[in-house]
C-alpha cells in the first residue's frame, strides 16, 4: 500500500527553486570531475606504457593482469608470471620475482 506524501505550504516549491538555483554550479562541478577523470586515465596510460616497456625487456611473454595501490600510495602491477612491479610516489621502480627476490631495484619496509 502506497502512502501519499504531502508537503505543507510552499515547501515543495522552495525545494524545486533551491535545486534549480544550484543546477549551474553542479553542472560545472560534474564537468570538472569528468575532465579530471580523463586526465587520470591519460596519466595512468603513460605510467602503464613505461611499465609495459620494462616488462617486455625482462620477459616479452609476460603481461600485466592486475593493478592496485599500496597503503603508502604506491602502485603495484602484478603480472601473469607472478612478478610484482612497484612504482613509488617518488618515481622509483622495483621489480620483484615470483620467489620474492628483486630483479630491479629494492624496496625497504619500515617496521
Amino acid at each position: 500500500m502506497e502512502e501519499k506524501v504531502e508537503f505543507k505550504g510552499d515547501l515543495l516549491k522552495e525545494i524545486e527553486e533551491k535545486i534549480e538555483k544550484g543546477k549551474e554550479r553542479r553542472s560545472r562541478i560534474v564537468q570538472e570531475l569528468f575532465k579530471l577523470y580523463e586526465r587520470v586515465q591519460e596519466l595512468e596510460r603513460e605510467i602503464e606504457d613505461e611499465i609495459v616497456e620494462i616488462l617486455e625487456r625482462l620477459d616479452e611473454d609476460d603481461f600485466i593482469v592486475h593493478v592496485s595501490t599500496t597503503l603508502e600510495g604506491d602502485l603495484e602491477y602484478l603480472t601473469k608470471k607472478g612478478k610484482i612491479i612497484f612504482v613509488a610516489k617518488d618515481g622509483s621502480v622495483a621489480v620483484q620475482a615470483r620467489n620474492g627476490t628483486y630483479i630491479i631495484g629494492q624496496r625497504a619496509f619500515l617496521l
